[in-house]
């Protein structure tokens, strides 16, 4: 299948050491969790990588599909400050906005600066950064070239089934052009665990990630169609829409649940998870 592997992924900064200077055992886990992605991604050795990432683009009633010729950015400050490059993979940009198009789906195909070459830069957020750290670090240490990346942005504002269609469409598009890819939704849970944190603290909290880990562990994805609007509005989680998007392509491919790991070493959970066929 076109899509072989599949990965749940936190974006919090406190799994870097090499930016967060409390990074302490709370973190080792999970850490250590994307480091084992990263490796299973350059083993398989995909043509591409696609992110759903929660923090880019927020365009509102509309799915965004970015199409620019790079990604750039920085994540950390002073001397910790990281940073990276990735090229685009363009044709597969198209394909997935092609078929989503097609179906009438509310997709949006964006670029920025030029039409293309270097100038065509697109900034990239920290929920596609971090995952895409462990994985750049990873292929760096084997002397070895990151795949170009397809980032994509859910709104938030849609039917939630439009969503695990986008899944469908992106597993079709990547089974168009005959490529091997890795999906990852880059997603945090929810963000009211504690009430020092900035969004105070709601029960709602532990109920939303009980819920999502064991909708997780069940393999099917489809079950967060059936979840609370107001459970998702108190917890406040930036999952659940990537999570959806996911749950398209788990179905599609037919992929199944294999481990996870979870942990809450701040106001918000973090959970990996991995799905393979």
């Amino acid at each position: 299948m076109p899509i072989p592997l599949a990965f749940i992924a936190p974006h919090g900064d406190e799994l870097l050491p090499e930016i967060y200077p409390k990074f302490d055992e709370r973190m080792l886990g999970l850490n250590s969790a994307l480091k084992s992605m990263a490796g299973e991604i350059r083993k398989l050795g995909p043509d591409s990588i696609v992110i759903a990432t929660p923090h880019n683009l927020r365009l509102r009633g509309f799915i965004g599909v970015i199409g620019s010729e790079y990604i750039e950015g920085s994540w950390g400050g002073g001397d910790a400050k990281l940073f990276l490059r990735v090229r685009v993979d363009r044709d597969l940009a198209k394909g997935i906005y092609g078929f989503s198009h097609d179906s009438d789906l509310p997709v949006v195909y964006v670029n920025y600066g030029t039409a293309g070459g270097p100038l065509s830069t697109m900034c990239m957020d920290w929920g596609t950064f971090i995952p895409l750290w462990f994985v750049h670090r990873e292929y760096l240490a084997h002397d070895e070239k990151l795949p170009p990346i397809v980032v994509v942005t859910p709104s938030r504002e849609i039917p939630w089934s439009v969503l695990v269609n986008f899944g469908f469409k992106i597993s079709e598009a990547v089974e168009n052009l005959n490529k091997k890819v890795v999906f990852i939704a880059s997603a945090d849970q929810a963000h009211a665990h504690d009430p020092s944190g900035p969004y105070g603290f709601d029960e709602a909290a532990s109920e939303y990630d009980e819920k999502v880990i064991a909708i997780v562990k069940s393999g099917n994805l489809e079950g967060l169609l059936d979840f609370d609007a107001s459970l998702i509005e108190r917890a406040k989680p930036d999952s659940f829409w990537q999570m959806l998007i996911l749950a398209g392509i788990v179905k599609r491919e037919g992929l199944r649940f294999r481990d996870y790991v979870y942990g809450r070493p701040t106001y918000f959970g973090m959970l990996y998870a991995a799905f393979t066929k």
